[in-house]
């Protein structure tokens, strides 16, 4: 008999995963588990999630670093580009005075 299941991640409109029915993504389960904590810990610090999915979503990510590792750079990555075009906005004067120039 083989069993699947799927596995509890959706795209939001931006194309970021999230914990389908939470607003939870998986880089921040990512970096919770890559911080020490463990999944019970998790369902404690986002109330939201269920041990389950928590648990479903971790096995796939250690079953699929490949994937895992491209979403993480395409998150790194857009998140550089919209400072980018955030500080391209503010004043030059008060990029000096952050220490950003």
């Amino acid at each position: 008999m083989v069993l699947t299941e799927r596995i509890p991640l959706v795209a939001d409109e931006a194309g970021g995963l999230r914990v389908e029915g939470t607003r939870v993504y998986l880089e921040d389960l990512l970096d919770a588990y890559e911080g020490g904590l463990s999944p019970e810990e998790m369902v404690l610090a986002y109330p939201s999630l269920n041990l389950a999915d928590v648990y479903a979503v971790l096995a796939w990510a250690l079953r699929h670093p490949g994937e895992v590792n491209a979403y993480r750079e395409k998150v790194k990555r857009e998140a550089q580009e919209a400072e980018e075009r955030a500080r391209a906005h503010l004043p030059k004067a008060l990029l000096a005075r952050l220490g950003r120039a």
